[in-house]
């Protein structure tokens, strides 16, 4: 009965020093603050200057960004916002997975 208390207690502290061990933890960092994004001239203007950040930043040139970010930013031009910023997007994932 004995040796059952002493596993039973040394259970208990190595519970307790753990809990304390993880609660001593840094606090995680604020998540990102939220963009509102909506389907406008200006937001395909943004999203096409930063794919061209992303293009301009990256050595080797990706010929399907380039074709997708050609393609998004003739449709925002032409008023198919939603179709240019789509293809934006992907252009923009792209560039960002090759890093």
């Amino acid at each position: 009965m004995t040796s059952y208390r002493n596993a039973l207690g040394l259970m208990l502290v190595i519970a307790l020093v753990s809990a304390a061990a993880l609660s001593q933890s840094p606090p995680a960092s604020p998540p990102d603050p939220l963009t509102v994004t909506t389907d406008t001239p200006e937001y395909c203007n943004n999203l096409a200057a930063r794919v061209a950040a992303a293009q301009h930043s990256r050595a080797a040139a990706q010929p399907e960004a380039q074709r997708l970010a050609d393609e998004g930013q003739q449709m925002c031009d032409a008023g198919l916002i939603r179709g240019g910023l789509a293809r934006l997007r992907r252009a923009l994932l792209l560039l960002d997975s090759a890093k």
